[in-house]
């Protein structure tokens, strides 16, 4: 049996911070999330009582705060899965300052930025 950790093509990582997200449709509802759970290069999971259904498209915000400064990191895509604690959504889109941040992130909590540059580079050449 092939677990979901084996499925997984890309590292996650714990990441806690609030994100913002709203629906490309009609409507451009708003969702607030106090708290994410983790982080990829494809996508991150946030809690929220309030979802978005599967396949929703979205932009996202998330606030990372220091204790000097406050960075936004801005994201394109849609929301891939909803269950009851939350969303998992998936980067379609980023902005260059987002894509270095969220590296960088991921190279900081995985203690191996090898590893993030290698999915990089095959991600990069997937497409």
């Amino acid at each position: 049996m092939v677990t979901d950790n084996e499925r997984r093509k890309y590292i996650r990582v714990p990441f806690k911070t609030a994100a913002c997200l709203w629906s490309l449709k009609q409507d451009a509802k708003e969702i607030r999330c106090d708290q994410t759970r983790d982080i990829s290069l494809k996508g991150l999971y946030c809690y929220s009582e309030i979802k978005f259904s599967a396949g929703t498209p979205c932009e996202l915000e998330l606030h990372l705060t220091g204790t000097s400064s406050k960075l936004v990191l801005f994201f394109k895509g849609r929301v891939i899965r909803a269950d009851e604690k939350g969303m998992g959504f998936r980067f379609e889109e980023m902005d260059l300052d987002s894509f270095f941040l969220l590296k960088n992130i991921l190279n900081y909590n995985t203690g191996d930025p090898e590893q993030i540059d290698r999915e990089l580079t095959g991600y990069i050449h997937r497409d």
